[in-house]
């Protein structure tokens, strides 16, 4: 792929124009001994042969409109000492699936992420307080998303925000319209505001998610907020174990079928699960060759449920 470069004023080079068809792409560092720090508007526009990208360590500014329309885009990670991310940078990626955002970003633009339908993980490194960054992302989709936030004090968060979708009919006596909301995502997503993620308000919701929402979203946004605990109320936190057991045999269905069955010991507190509930998840797991997970499951079954001696009278 060629590259166009322009030198700043400041004695850095910013990207004006790429050409090519190369899928993978890696941008240089230092072009002509100048950093490169800014990759400019409609640099990379419809360049819908790329998929993965490298950017420049020393970048610090994504132009508007930079990569919007690169439909085969499959992911991005930003450098270190990225700032700036302006309006509609990325807008029409449809096939980009994960993102990777610096802490050092201040500015994220208008429309930046818009219309990316299979943008589903995005990873946030920041400090308490500051997560609001994420919030225009959060504010342009209305499908379901999960973020994994990374601290500075080394501590781990992993939201989901569920999907959601509103519905108007028309109220002709009334002369108004009636609005009604499916999915938990838009409350999920107000949990988010300029001082920082009010997590007991996150939790809060679940209770309402549990009869608004799919049963695979429900279990999937418990298994990750018990995976990740920051800031988790021990009250909440046996609220979302309490739901997953509650559940039967088919959240260890869904453990084999997104392959997280090691999760299974957070199903282990309190009272013991039925054994009807483990039989079902052996025999699920055998049929789907998991013997890690039937392995488990037998261990505790033979813990709880072992085999009463028979015994005869004389």
């Amino acid at each position: 792929m060629e590259f166009k470069f322009e030198i700043m004023t400041d004695g850095s080079a910013r990207l004006v124009k790429a050409e090519g068809k190369d899928k993978v792409v890696s941008l240089p560092d230092v072009w002509n001994d100048h950093p490169v720090t800014a990759i400019g508007e409609y640099a990379f526009y419809e360049q819908r042969e790329m998929t993965r990208i490298r950017l420049p360590r020393s970048m610090k500014v994504i132009g508007d409109h930079a990569f919007a329309e690169c439909r085969f885009l499959e992911q991005i990670e930003f450098p270190k000492g990225t700032e700036r991310i302006d309006d509609y940078a990325f807008y029409n990626c449809t096939r980009l699936a994960r993102v990777v955002l610096p802490g050092t970003l201040t500015h994220m633009g208008y429309g930046a992420f818009r219309n990316d339908s299979d943008l589903r993980d995005i990873h946030l490194y920041t400090v308490q307080g500051m997560e609001s960054q994420i919030n225009t992302i959060l504010s342009d989709t209305n499908f379901e998303l999960t973020v994994t936030f990374h601290y500075k004090d080394g501590n781990v968060s992993q939201l989901v925000f569920t999907d959601f979708f509103y519905e108007e009919t028309a109220n002709e006596e009334a002369r108004q319209f009636n609005h009604k909301t499916y999915g938990s995502g838009s409350l999920y997503r107000n949990c988010i505001s300029s001082t920082g993620i009010d997590y007991m308000k996150y939790d809060e919701i679940f209770e309402l998610t549990i009869h608004r929402d799919e049963p695979t979203t429900v279990m999937d946004l418990a298994l990750k907020r018990l995976s990740y605990p920051y800031e988790l109320a021990s009250q909440a936190r046996r609220f979302y174990i309490d739901y997953l057991k509650s559940m039967g045999a088919q959240v260890l269905f869904y453990m084999v079928e997104t392959k997280r069955w090691s999760l299974f010991s957070l199903l282990t507190e309190g009272e013991p699960l039925p054994k009807e509930m483990l039989d079902a998840g052996i025999e699920f797991g055998q049929k789907n060759q998991v013997p890690e997970f039937v392995s488990m499951l037998m261990q505790y079954k033979n813990v709880h449920y072992s085999s009463m001696k028979k015994t005869f009278d004389l």
